[in-house]
This record gives C-alpha cells, structure tokens and sequence, in this order.
C-alpha cells in the first residue's frame, strides 16, 4: 500500500508535497503570506512574488538562481521546467506529485531566502 501522496521508488517511497503543506511551509517562513496573482495562489516576502500554484495546484512555481534552475531542469525534466529564464533568477515549474517533500521544502526555502536578498 502507498502511502498518502507517495510513489514507489526503487529504494523505499517518494512522498510528493500538497498544496496544503506548501501553505504550511510558506506560513512557518518569516514575513512570508500568500495572495493571488492572476488568478492562482502566490507567495510573497515583501510584496515580492518568490513562488506560485498553478490554478490547479498541480504545479509550483519558484523564484531560483539561474545556474539551480537549469541545472533542475536539465537533471530532472520530468519534474522540473525552466520557464522563465531571465538571470540572475529564474523561474521553473515544479510538478507536485512527483518531487519529494523535503527536496521541495529545501527549494521554497531557497526562493523565499533569494527574494529577501533581493
């Protein structure tokens, strides 16, 4: 049996984010709060955007350095999409059910320390 949200992995079990926990992640950060942009959820540090949901919530945005979010892309097309690429940032599309909680957890982290820098 899965377990909830999870996949099978060759060596144990991928347990993919919900949207639910990305909204528990993004409260736990400091000055972070959601709101909408164009009509999906968004996060934001300081009225700055470093991630969104899909409207489907199927999919994340994050705000990274260019040179992590090619080579995301480029490890892992299946998972992550470069789709905007603009440097110093980038942006990529993160398929929830299929990147691991903790791999994306480490990611928002990283975009929401990125916009608070800058």
């Amino acid at each position: 049996m899965l377990p909830a949200g999870g996949l099978p992995l060759r060596c144990g079990w991928l347990v993919s984010i919900t949207p639910a926990k990305i909204r528990e992640l993004v409260a736990s950060l400091p000055g972070a709060e959601e709101g909408a942009h164009h009509g999906h959820p968004d996060f934001r540090l300081r009225k700055k955007i470093f991630a969104t949901l899909s409207e489907a919530e199927d999919r994340a945005a994050l705000r990274l350095t260019q040179l992590e979010a090619r080579a995301l892309a480029s490890r892992q097309p299946a998972v992550f999409r470069l789709v905007s690429d603009r440097e110093p940032y980038a942006y990529i599309s993160v398929q929830l059910d299929a990147v691991a909680e903790d791999e994306f957890a480490d990611l928002l982290e990283e975009a929401w320390k990125l916009r608070g820098a800058g």
